[in-house]
């Protein structure tokens, strides 16, 4: 029980730490308004966000090895809170863009740790489904986080967003300080003996499965709101009923994913994903034409993406047990990096072509995705790579 308990409070943690990642978009029309500034200008605290994270996971996954791993988690989620704060009092754009990346830092080391620490207590043959509880998490702020935060913000000013965030992550905290036990780090505390480990091919191929699956769903999720107007003719109150229909499946999509990984196995569950994944894009573009189709379309689609998450993180856990938190680091990295490419792509794609193509261009992207899980599978009989 008391295993559990930890887990659902990981979970709330990343839940907080994901709100606050994504719900920004929802509030940049607000913050360039007050501050004076372009939309293009507040956007780039979307862009800051993800550069932080993308480029600092892994540093600081290595600067931060010495750390006691319940102590880890407890400084990134304290100054995490300490920066909301900033957000919310920040003077002028300048010190706002400092507050998100403090956050960002934060959220990168946080989740990552989370992780680690979750399937280390998670019983044997129970690590997917503890890991797949924790990314929940992520889902949840899709389906509840960004919707309550923006309309927040939309009453009460996008600042209370900041202030509504710290007193959300101001609920577990001593939850977390009591319930999570002390857990010294196993892994090498040299950065060159860290970075060895990307010498294991199976990991190279591993990362490529996170970047190929993240750029085909990003290309496609970045334009969802124009697709669904120009192939269903959604109004704004439809989309976002739609919106909220991925974050509810968003959120089955991740426990299925863990729960699937214990059940059925990493190898069967990751190719089912991905190949739920490059089907439902394919027939997105033929079946969003009504709202009932979008619903069922998005839901089969929003679940299978989501379904990859957590059985990843496990297969890369399983790959380098000894270096997890560098591997979940740089996999985090290679995350953001898929979400700023597919963003990119789908507006190339957009201009050339049409926003109704994007969920072929998206299916074959994940398709890549799928050759790169086969060709790690096809080296799993090889000898991982030690660790000097």
């Amino acid at each position: 029980m008391k295993r559990n308990w930890v887990l659902y409070l990981l979970a709330l943690g990343v839940f907080v730490m994901a709100t606050a990642e994504i719900v920004v978009s929802g509030i940049l029309g607000m913050i360039a308004q007050d501050m004076n500034i372009s939309i293009g200008m507040a956007g780039q605290l979307v862009t800051v966000y993800a550069l932080v994270i993308a480029i600092g996971s892994p540093i600081l996954m290595a600067l931060t090895s010495r750390f006691e791993r319940k102590n880890l988690l407890l400084l990134s989620y304290t100054v995490f809170i300490a920066a909301n704060l900033i957000g919310y009092f920040s003077p002028n754009f300048a010190v706002l863009v400092a507050a998100r990346v403090v956050q960002a830092a934060c959220a990168s080391v946080f989740t990552i740790v989370a992780l680690t620490v979750g399937s280390s207590l998670a019983e044997p043959g129970r690590q997917g489904s503890a890991i797949g509880t924790i990314m929940m998490g992520g889902g949840t702020a899709l389906a509840v986080g960004v919707p309550l935060g923006t309309l927040i913000g939309e009453y009460w000013g996008w600042r209370f967003v900041f202030l509504f965030i710290l007193i959300l992550a101001a609920i577990p905290t001593i939850g977390l300080a009591a319930a999570v036990p002390r857990q010294e780090n196993k892994e090498s505390v040299s950065i060159t003996s860290q970075l060895s480990v990307l010498r294991d091919r199976r990991l190279i191929s591993g990362f490529l499965i996170t970047f190929f699956m993240v750029t085909g769903y990003q290309l496609m999720f970045t334009y969802i709101a124009p697709f669904l107007q120009q192939t269903a003719g959604l109004s704004t109150a439809q989309i976002s009923a739609a919106l909220f229909t991925c974050g509810i499946f968003a959120v089955i999509g991740s426990r299925t994913g863990g729960y699937g990984s214990d059940r059925w196995g990493i190898y069967l569950t990751l190719l089912a994903s991905l190949l739920l994944h490059a089907a439902a894009l394919t027939v997105l573009p033929l079946m969003a034409t009504t709202f009932a189709g979008a619903l069922i379309i998005l839901a089969l689609w929003i679940g299978s993406a989501t379904m990859t998450i957590p059985v990843q993180q496990y297969y890369l856990i399983s790959l380098a047990p000894e270096s997890s938190g560098l591997s979940l680091g740089m996999n985090n990295s290679i995350f953001q990096l898929g979400m700023a490419v597919g963003a990119g792509a789908g507006g190339w794609a957009v201009n050339q072509t049409s926003v109704l193509n994007l969920g072929w261009f998206g299916a074959v992207i994940v398709l890549l995705g799928l050759i790169a899980a086969f060709y790690s599978f096809s080296l799993n009989k090889q000898p991982a790579m030690k660790v000097e």
